[in-house]
């Protein structure tokens, strides 16, 4: 036998020897840093997160509605809303024709019940009529239709201040609340509602 044949495996042995060393020698080192039991006391809340208008299933799909008042007297205005935090009590408000200069609130407030699903089954509708008495769409002219879903109270179309939530170790974290917004652009025309 050749002497050069019998080292080779004896080199090969030595690095795999000396491989396994050293990664249990890493592994080894992990277990030695001291754990801090107070991080592991409790799982702090989730941060809230935001609402999402679905924009393919908005209604009416046109964002600008060019003769409202022709041929039909009425006009459905919703939103389809999800949110990744199912718990969150979430509100479609309304507004037409709102002027921040002069601020009066909503039209309209719907609050969409809780599925336990992060799609809410209930549409934030709102229903138009040229017919009925005291329509903001009724004077003809260009309006402005929005839709602000939140999550939390608004104040001026604004979100309350964010929730503090202490944490086990002291430490605090804010939890904003969050609104989104959708909004079409109507021209009411003289015609068949008048």
């Amino acid at each position: 036998m050749l002497p050069h044949a019998t080292r080779q495996p004896r080199g090969i042995l030595q690095r795999l020897v000396a491989g396994l060393g050293l990664a249990s020698l890493a592994a080894g080192a992990g277990c030695l840093i001291p754990q801090d039991e107070a991080l592991l006391e409790g799982v702090p809340e989730f941060k809230n997160r935001p609402p999402r208008i679905v924009e393919e299933q908005v209604e009416p799909f046109e964002r600008i509605l060019r003769a409202f008042g022709v041929g039909s007297c009425t006009q459905d205005f919703s939103v389809v809303v999800e949110d990744p935090d199912v718990d969150d009590r979430l509100t479609v408000e309304w507004y037409v024709d709102y002027n921040p200069s002069n601020p009066e609130g909503y039209y309209r407030q719907i609050v969409l019940a809780n599925t336990g699903q992060p799609r809410r089954d209930d549409r934030g509708t709102l229903h138009m009529d040229l017919r009925s008495a005291n329509n903001p769409l009724g004077t003809p002219g260009i309006h402005l239709v929005e839709a602000l879903v939140t999550d939390r109270h608004l104040t001026q179309r604004q979100p309350d201040p964010p929730e503090e939530v202490f944490l086990p170790d002291g430490g605090l974290v804010k939890n904003p609340g969050f609104v989104t917004s959708y909004s079409w652009v109507v021209n009411t025309v003289p015609g068949d509602c008048q």
